[in-house]
């Protein structure tokens, strides 16, 4: 869990935290309104919108609805789910929390499976509980989601056999109930986090009056500890019903097969008569005046919203609704791209900003901008919400900003057309059910192109302003503040600071025009020095003559779609002047944009290409990693190349991440695992800064000139190790390089290796746990067990303790979770250093309460001695291995896998060797050696402990 903080981390750091909220996702328009049919059973009947025709649609006579598609990537496996088309909001008063807890029942329980026997049958099958059998609960969906690693007959029946037994067989046993209060208890203290409170309040600002603000997934504490086994089954048996299901079966199977499969398998299932109906969801005013809301939590980031709220007015998914939603979507898209021109300088009141507009729960209809915005200076960051959103509402957009939108467009449904041969089963079956869910038509992505470029001709400023205007007008602003700062009468400081900003003008924007890209020539194009063939690992391994080397796998895994991976210099280990200039500069390099180019200028000047540059300061080496198209490979290494010859070093990047850093260390201290990633990946690397949180002291103290000084070396001189894996030829791949990065002038034949970094030691063990401290609820604790164990130069070795570690889960799990109801989710990792010599540790830790954390030790303790006493059967290392290899076998498909693989292959040979042996040494392992392992490295007296606790606990 040792997780290093803040290489590459910027605004997205915010962005990804956001995402967490319940906002749903963006649906039509209104459009002109027309007579909305109710009687079908998929939306595809009643529209002008074409369905996938791979897709099988079908609805048996108890009313449950089905979807199978054949699909082979990757091959051999087969994705299975059951959605049910209601959650929370389903949900009585006195239950609130039973739809997600009887989701958790699941799993403990039924007719034909004894409690605590699904997760082993399914282990044997080679799922990982977890990434591969899970379950979800929002508040109009409950879903189960199987992914097999084998499509064979067995499997596939197997799981349509459980979730038949979930639909309508679970035992729903009192104890097993009390059993499971613990976990559900745990999860909702992992789940009260600042963003989780904002979310709940901003539902109750925005929709006051109805079931929304009260059905949080999560329930309410009461609820959980003394809901009885009847109102289980209340909830249980009004809306798991056949009407209410859909099974979606997608993967290498046969359909017509897999069709009869769930006839067989749920034809005969009968729900209750007369269940209950969806419930009344309250009303939604149209003729709410300007209101404001106010949210104070002191770990919580500054958020400000501004919405438009109107009762929903039901529009069929139609070609002309979804024309009409797109051209709002290029508005939302342009405002958007306003903000970021506008945070990019680093000196402006607000860190992010972004427009949407979406449909809540079939109740609003709703047009958002969203702001996070400097604490000590939110008054500004509304007043810049307010103009700029009135400039689009008054001004509309230009022809400049709609064509790099249309240009992003165009490429990003070309792509997908191009690429949906080799899209993957899991995210296929996962598309199939959501649409269903939002009543949407899956069409294909050629279809979408064509629709697309037919309208082209009709996508004009013109056409995009009503559009992005019909969703605000006739609808007074709904403001709402979340801040770390208290204050007084923050309502009427919200109203008045909107209204005084609405009195200041605002100008039409200028017409920016067109910029071109200004690095095309590097010089005279590189030769090919060496070439060698790599021929069972499927390589080719080039070498410029300038020292650039190149390692080269082709697939087809992919179809149209190039990873690229660019390596140089040693990263964590280059030589630093002042501390904490390594963490930031992940964040600031790119950020500073190119010497000819602002980054907010490479946006406008590269729309349109599927490109990307993301850097990263790894333990070893600075890497940028990105994805791409065969298409856009050569202006993909022309960026990078430019990055290497000529970056911009522009203070603004820097200004960006002061701006943020604040915002994420606030946060991070808010919940146990933010303190983790803040403070403890430090301390279990003998306390050394390139690791965790920089406190403000580092931070202030690291300029541009700093950055430079760090990063210019590598950049200028160091060897280059370039790795590509996807759908393109070798000559294409060649075209792309010698121009660019093989036109560079000569690079170091070495590169020092700098030892005198690589001396990281594990902290001593132990007698009583070092004790940090969190800003968040005062019931969130964490305990946390490290074990020093080895490096990774005994690649046999470490694939033995990651098997040990996949017994310890399994243990974990059993343990704290099923038997004691400690944890929602214990968390277990196994890390050896490949750059630290003797580094390595076994991890273990848990979410718990506090008056657990001595009873969360012990059984970890008790655990571990178990493992290092023998106590590992047959079965569970079954249950272990299989997983692991399986996700190896599917890992042979993937060009993320190689990619992993594959880089730095140059600078260490060794890893392809690795890869020959993968498989062979998970088989290898044997209980014995397993059980050698555990009584070597996982004695009591041997660990560092660190126990996590709030901030005012004793």
């Amino acid at each position: 869990m040792a997780v290093k903080f803040g290489k590459g981390m910027g605004v997205a750091a915010i962005a990804l935290v956001l995402g967490l909220s319940a906002c749903q996702p963006a649906q039509d328009a209104p459009a002109t309104e027309v007579s909305i049919p109710t009687d079908y059973a998929f939306v595809h009947e009643v529209t002008d919108l074409p369905a996938d025709p791979a897709i099988t649609y079908g609805q048996l006579e108890n009313g449950l609805r089905y979807a199978v598609r054949a699909n082979q990537t990757p091959p051999n496996v087969a994705s299975v789910r059951m959605a049910f088309n209601m959650g929370s909001l389903g949900e009585a008063d006195d239950q609130r929390g039973l739809a997600h807890f009887i989701e958790h029942m699941a799993f403990n329980g039924s007719t034909e499976v004894p409690e605590g026997e699904m997760v082993p049958l399914l282990e044997r099958y080679g799922l990982q509980f977890g990434p591969d059998t899970n379950a979800f609960t929002g508040y109009e969906t409950v879903g189960y989601q199987l992914d097999l690693p084998d499509a064979g007959d067995e499997a596939l029946e197997t799981a349509l056999f459980l979730m038949r037994q979930t639909a309508s067989e679970l035992l729903l046993d009192p104890e097993a109930i009390d059993r499971e209060r613990g976990v559900i208890l745990s999860e909702e203290r992992v789940r009260n986090t600042p963003i989780r409170r904002w979310n709940n309040a901003l539902w109750r600002f925005r929709l006051p009056g109805t079931l929304i603000p009260d059905r949080d997934a999560i329930g309410t504490t009461e609820v959980i500890e003394t809901a009885q086994r009847e109102r289980f089954v209340d909830y249980y048996e009004n809306f798991y019903t056949p009407e209410r299901g859909m099974i979606v079966v997608v993967g290498d199977v046969d359909p017509q097969a897999a069709v009869a499969r769930i006839e067989a398998r749920f034809a005969d299932w009968q729900g209750i008569e007369n269940p209950r109906p969806d419930p009344d969801l309250g009303p939604v005013s149209d003729d709410r005046p300007i209101s404001a809301g106010y949210f104070y939590d002191p770990e919580i980031y500054t958020i400000f919203t501004v919405d438009a709220v109107r009762p929903h007015t039901p529009v069929l998914d139609s070609v002309a609704s979804r024309f009409d939603n797109n051209l709002a979507n290029i508005g939302n898209a342009i405002l958007g791209r306003r903000f970021a021109t506008l945070t990019s300088s680093g000196t402006s009141p607000l860190i992010q900003a972004s427009a949407n507009h979406a449909t809540d729960f079939g109740l609003a209809d709703r047009a958002t901008v969203l702001a996070i915005a400097r604490p000590e200076r939110w008054e500004e960051g509304v007043a810049v919400v307010e103009q700029e959103l009135r400039r689009a509402l008054e001004h509309g957009f230009t022809q400049a900003e709609l064509n790099e939108q249309i240009a992003n467009l165009h490429t990003a449904l070309r792509d997908g057309a191009e690429q949906a041969g080799t899209r993957q089963t899991s995210s296929l079956s996962d598309q199939i059910w959501s649409n269903w869910r939002a009543d949407q038509v899956l069409t294909t992505p050629q279809s979408m192109l064509e629709r697309f470029e037919a309208t082209l001709d009709e996508v004009t400023p013109e056409a995009v302003s009503a559009a992005f205007r019909a969703h605000w007008d006739g609808a007074e602003p709904l403001l709402f503040l979340a801040t770390s700062v208290e204050m007084d009468n923050p309502q009427g400081r919200l109203i008045e600071t909107w209204q005084a900003s609405a009195e200041v003008a605002v100008e039409a924007p200028e017409d920016q025009g067109e910029l071109s890209f200004a690095y095309t020539d590097f010089g005279p194009a590189g030769t090919i020095a060496s070439r060698e063939e790599v021929e069972d690992l499927g390589l080719v391994r080039l070498r410029f003559e300038n020292g650039v080397a190149v390692t080269f796998k082709p697939t087809t895994f992919e179809d149209r779609a190039v990873r690229v991976r660019l390596d140089f210099g040693r990263g964590e280990l280059e030589p630093r002047a002042v501390p904490a200039v390594d963490i930031i500069s992940g964040s600031v390099f790119t950020a500073a944009g190119l010497g000819e180019h602002s980054a907010d200028d490479l946006g406008r000047v590269l729309a349109g290409r599927n490109i990307g540059y993301s850097f990263n300061v790894g333990d070893d080496s600075f890497s940028f990693n990105t994805r791409t198209t065969p298409g856009d490979l050569r202006i993909q290494m022309d960026l990078l190349t430019a990055f290497v010859s000529d970056p911009g070093w522009r203070q603004e990047g820097l200004d960006q991440f002061r701006a943020l850093i604040p915002e994420i260390r606030r946060n991070s201290y808010s919940t146990p695992g933010g303190v983790m990633s803040a403070e403890v990946s430090r301390l279990i690397r003998s306390g050394d800064d390139r690791y965790g949180l920089p406190d403000p002291e580092q931070v202030a103290g690291v300029d541009m000139a700093a950055i430079e000084a760090y990063l210019s070396p590598a950049l200028e001189r160091a060897p280059i190790e370039v790795t590509i894996v996807g759908d393109v030829s070798e000559a294409a791949l060649i075209e792309a390089l010698a121009p660019t990065l093989g036109a560079l002038p000569a690079r170091a034949e070495s590169w020092p290796t700098y030892d005198e970094a690589r001396n990281i030691v594990f902290p001593e063990a132990v007698t009583e746990p070092v004790v940090l401290r969190h800003n968040g609820p005062a019931n969130q604790a964490r305990a946390n067990v490290y074990w020093p164990t080895f490096d990774n130069s005994d690649v046999a070795r470490s694939r033995a303790m990651s098997l040990l570690n996949a017994v310890f889960d399994l243990k974990l799990t059993e343990r704290l979770r099923e038997a004691e109801g400690l944890t929602y989710s214990a968390s277990n990792a196994a890390s050896e250093s490949d750059v630290y010599p003797d580094y390595g540790y076994l991890y273990v830790g848990a979410d718990v309460q506090i008056d657990t954390v001595d009873q969360a030790y012990t059984a970890i303790n008790e655990l571990a001695a178990d493992l290092a006493g023998g106590a590992i059967s047959e079965d569970e290392l079954l249950r272990a291995r299989r997983p692991l290899l399986e996700q190896i076998e599917n890992a042979m498909e993937s060009n993320g896998a190689w990619m992993s693989w594959l880089s730095q292959s140059w600078s260490d040979p060794e890893r392809l060797d690795r890869i020959r042996t993968l498989r062979a040494d998970y088989e290898a392992v044997t209980q014995e050696q397993l059980v050698d392992l555990a009584a070597t490295y996982l004695s009591p007296e041997r660990s560092w402990r660190v126990t996590i606790l709030p901030r005012d606990a004793e």
